[in-house]
């Protein structure tokens, strides 16, 4: 009568202690013999579906780190490319804003649309980066045309 006295006395860490000390020997014990059958060539069934899903585990891993450096290289050949079509794109702008340049340099003035539009592709060209002669030598000069009414 006593001992069981005593087990209602115990504190409640010692017996969440010693549930975790059985439950971790019973998990070495399934442990051990999941071991022992893969050596004896008969393995039990659960660690066939455990050596399973390591074995697909492994392998996801490797197509995944594949895939990752496939989306990289994706990824910087699609940089690439959006850099190169920039280039191209501030080069037509470019050759546009010299034409209209050459256009109106001589004559001095220009219709509203005719401006609009030369400030649009100019912002254009501005946003994507170009800079330069367009902005030494063009843009003083357009910016001192006469507006007039066509």
């Amino acid at each position: 009568m006593e001992s069981i006295t005593n087990l209602f006395n115990l504190d409640i860490t010692y017996i969440i202690i010693g549930i975790f000390i059985i439950i971790y020997g019973l998990l070495s014990i399934i442990d051990v013999i999941g071991k022992f059958s893969v050596y004896i060539g008969k393995p039990v069934r659960w660690k066939q579906n455990i050596d399973a899903d390591h074995k697909l585990l492994i392998e996801t891993g490797r197509k995944l780190t594949c895939l990752t450096e496939t989306v990289d290289k994706i990824s910087n050949t699609l940089s690439e490319m959006e850099r190169k079509n920039n280039e191209t794109e501030i080069k037509k702008l470019k050759d546009s804003l010299i034409r209209y340049y050459n256009e109106y340099k001589n004559i001095g003035e220009w219709s509203e649309l005719e401006k609009d539009a030369f400030w649009d592709l100019f912002d254009d060209y501005e946003k994507r980066g170009g800079d330069g002669y367009i902005h030494t030598i063009v843009e003083p000069i357009m910016r001192g045309l006469i507006e007039i009414d066509k």
